[in-house]
């Protein structure tokens, strides 16, 4: 009951919530709300009120809430990422929910008093049309929501390695409700744990529900330039003891390196070599690389390396197309399919476009 009381709380301070976009808020808001309405409907389970007649009509109402919860995180995710307005199309994420309130709907329709006396005979699951296995189906929808969400944005150019972070802890944090959720299922379909403990099972999913919850409210520092780093409360880089000045003298020192030296091309090239070159630690040279270009040591690396193949392909003409490859191997790539791949990432086009568009332009 006080994690429910703390979730209706934690709603309207996300309703009200004037930092960040105000349409996430709300999704997150509406998230966080639908939760503690679960919450406060197996407070009621638990207490034995929810076979009273004051209580009784709140029996079941939490199920559709199961479809709900990975679609308002896949728009919420997609709304921060790509600043996406709600779509017509996002209706058809109703559907699933809606379907299970027409499985239970002869449930719900039961008169005050025919639904006291069908639960108080646990003749529940006699008045509603959903199959034993329709649980696992409710399941896979969770889980495949929470992959759609992640595999949707992750690959985003707009999107760097500070959101990236956010992005995995975020959706993180749903699949491990999503986890507890389907352990709490399964421990009870099989008969291992007795029901009447499963709210050890719902203490782990508040945990992760609060986690979720922690992680849309500090969303604004992260998308506005401070690492993930910064606003966990348990692990900060300014323990690591790199000072800003310091930060700051090695950043340019980085740029030196890749600019004049051009270590990037280097196809043996390790975030360890960048650290000596720097004559910092691996945990140093990836702390100013992530907070200074908010990039993944690959991608920092890989961003010089396709200026540099830009450059070449630019004086590349198409009589000399077979040489693209070589070019890849020139500016530090091992293969030819991570070039491309990279080279789509940084550019959002292939390389041979790429040298068609300039040879059209010179």
């Amino acid at each position: 009951m006080f994690f429910s009381f703390l979730g209706v709380l934690l709603s309207l301070l996300f309703f009200f919530k004037k930092k960040g976009d105000r349409f996430a808020n709300i999704l997150l808001a509406i998230y966080t709300f639908l939760f503690a309405t679960e919450l406060l409907n197996n407070s009621l389970r638990w207490s034995g009120l929810i076979k009273t007649e004051k209580f009784v009509h709140l029996n079941l109402i939490h199920f559709p809430l199961w479809l709900v919860y990975g679609p308002l995180v896949f728009i919420y995710v997609r709304r921060v990422i790509s600043k996406t307005a709600f779509k017509i199309t996002d209706i058809l994420f109703l559907v699933p929910p809606l379907v299970l309130m027409g499985l239970l709907f002869p449930f719900y329709t039961l008169s005050t008093m025919n639904k006291l006396n069908v639960v108080n005979n646990e003749k529940t699951f006699d008045y509603i049309l959903l199959p034993s296995y329709g649980i696992w189906i409710i399941i896979a929808f969770m889980f495949f929501y929470g992959g759609y969400t992640y595999f949707s944005f992750w690959k985003n150019r707009g999107i760097g390695f500070r959101e990236n972070n956010w992005l995995k802890w975020f959706v993180g944090c749903y699949f491990g409700f999503v986890f507890a959720f389907t352990l709490y299922i399964f421990l009870i379909t099989f008969q291992l744990m007795d029901p009447k403990y499963d709210y050890f099972v719902d203490i782990i999913i508040v945990l992760f529900i609060g986690m979720l919850a922690f992680f849309g409210f500090v969303q604004p520092e992260v998308f506005e330039g401070k690492s993930i780093k910064e606003v966990l409360p348990f692990k900060k880089y300014r323990k690591t003891g790199l000072s800003k000045a310091l930060s700051l003298e090695m950043k340019n020192k980085l740029i030196g390196l890749m600019e004049n030296k051009k270590l990037f091309l280097n196809n043996e090239l390790r975030l360890t070599h960048v650290a000596e070159a720097l004559n910092l630690s691996r945990n140093h040279a990836s702390q100013i690389i992530n907070e200074h270009f908010n990039l993944s040591f690959f991608d920092f690396i890989n961003q010089y390396r396709i200026e540099e193949a830009k450059k070449l392909l630019s004086g590349n003409s198409r009589r000399e197309r077979n040489t693209i490859e070589q070019i890849a191997y020139d500016v530090g790539f091992n293969n030819r399919a991570s070039f491309y791949k990279a080279f789509k990432k940084f550019t959002g086009e292939v390389p041979t476009k790429y040298m068609d568009e300039t040879e059209l332009v010179s």
